[in-house]
Parts: structure tokens; sequence; C-alpha cells
């Protein structure tokens, strides 16, 4: 076999590499001087072209020079998306290097699933984050709701003691009432002695009856005030129900967030695998 017959395979089995790989890739087959062929990718070139001489550095280069299998990931810099490179030396029959082969496989669509992993995570992360600022509020206003029922409570029972003390108030009068009008029966038994004692015995009643109004004014007052802390405790109550049953959904829906975060990192994760492992191979 010529030792250029390795070498003529390649270029007549070149063509038709791109069509039998699933990914995007470029074929280039070289002596060791020069391009013999080269075949674009399906959706990106090289820009070089039959002929054009080794360039010092470049992987197929290398691997010619140092009869050595190659690969390494060209950044994305240079043609706007990341490529694995792959290049190994061509041998003729006694072992003596006569060319090399190079493959450069596109990797924009792994790139594309690597950023947008990205951000969905980092979207992920934002969202977490605002939904624990949420819970945060929720946790502090269901607080702050117990705090003020706390304090209502202590109204209520303040109300309530005035309450007690209206009652010992309206005992008063009522006895004060009474010891009047009995005053009041002795000055007019009296007669004309007992006239002093009436008018002191009518102050006095006056005194009670105005004592009974004003009691009952507060009674009704003390009741209102009642009235209105037992529709606000209800309110509250109702808001403290609705304050834990949306901390609850908060905390369910954070542990979603928290479960499509991890995949939305190990997404991530593989599209990263997916672009760098390939320069291992």
């Amino acid at each position: 076999m010529s030792e250029n017959n390795i070498i003529d395979a390649f270029v007549k089995v070149a063509p038709l590499l791109n069509e039998l790989i699933q990914d995007d890739i470029t074929v280039g087959i070289y002596d060791t001087e020069k391009l013999l062929i080269n075949i674009p990718g399906k959706t990106f070139s090289l820009n070089v072209k039959p002929g054009d001489r080794l360039v010092e550095g470049d992987i197929v280069t290398n691997a010619i020079r140092t009869n050595q299998r190659l690969s390494a990931i060209v950044p994305k810099d240079l043609f706007g998306f990341p490529l694995v490179a792959r290049a190994l030396p061509l041998h003729d029959s006694e072992g003596r290097v006569i060319g090399g082969v190079g493959i450069g496989t596109s990797l924009e669509k792994a790139n594309k699933l690597f950023e947008m992993a990205e951000t969905f995570s980092v979207i992920v992360e934002q969202t977490a984050s605002s939904i624990g600022a949420i819970s945060d509020s929720v946790t502090s206003l269901s607080d702050r709701v117990t705090d003020i029922t706390a304090q209502m409570e202590g109204v209520s029972s303040s109300a309530e003691e005035i309450g007690e003390i209206s009652s010992v108030v309206k005992a008063i009068s009522d006895q004060s009432n009474l010891l009047g009008l009995n005053a009041a029966i002795e000055a007019a038994r009296a007669g004309e002695v007992g006239k002093g004692f009436s008018i002191v015995a009518d102050e006095i009643r006056k005194l009670a009856t105005n004592s009974k109004d004003h009691v009952n004014q507060i009674n009704n007052i003390t009741r209102n005030i009642q009235d209105l802390l037992l529709t606000l405790n209800h309110s509250f109550s109702e808001v403290n129900k609705l304050t834990e049953t949306q901390s609850g959904s908060i905390q369910e829906f954070s542990a979603t967030i928290q479960e499509i975060s991890t995949k939305a990192q190990e997404l991530a994760q593989l599209a990263e695998q997916t672009l760098y492992n390939g320069n291992k191979k």
C-alpha cells in the first residue's frame, strides 16, 4: 500500500463524515506541510482553503509534530461559540507520520443550553429570594397581629373592669337616691324645722340621679367598646388565619422553588459537562 493511500482514503471519506455524524463538524485532512481538503460544518466554517500551510500552534500541526492524538476546547471568542477540536496523526506502513486529520465539533447548542441553564438558575435564585422576603413579611405581619390581639384583650379586660366599677357606682347611686327619698319624707314630717334638711335631701337625690345617668352612659360606652373589640378581634383572627395559610402556601412554594433550583443547577452542570468533558476524550 502506498504511503499516501491512507491520506487519499481520508480525503475521499471526509465529505461523508459530516452527513454520517449527528454533531455539526468540520473536517480537515493534512499532509506534513499543508491542508489538502476542508469540509466546513453545517453552520460554521474555519475560513481555510486547500493549500494553506500548517499553522504553528494549531492542534493539527502539534499532533503531526508530536505524533500524538490531541484535543482542546476552542473558546467562543474565536468563532462566537465554543468548539471541540480533535486531531490525530496519520502514519505510513512503517509508522512514520505522513499527515494528520483534524475534526472540529460545534458546541453552539450545548453553549446555548448552558447559558439558558445559568440564566434560569439565576432567575430561580432571585425568585427564591423574593419568596423568602415575602415569607418574612408574612411572618412579621402574623407576629404583629398576635401582639395587637393580645393588646386588645388587655383593653377588653379594662373595659370589663370599668363595667364592674360602674355597677358599684350605680349601686351607690341607687342607695343614695333611696337615702335622699327617706330624708325628704322625714323632712316633710318635721315641718318647718325640716325645710333645710329637705333641700339637702333633694340635692342628694339629684346627685344620685345624675350619677345613675352618667353610669348608664359609661355602661353604654363600655359596651360599645367591647362590641368593637370583639369585632376587631374576630377580624384579626381571620387575618391571622389568612397569614398562617399564606405562610404554609409560601413554604410549599419555597420548597418547589428549591427543587426547581436544584434541577436548574443540575441542568447547568450537565450542560457544562457537555461543553468541557469533550476535551478529556
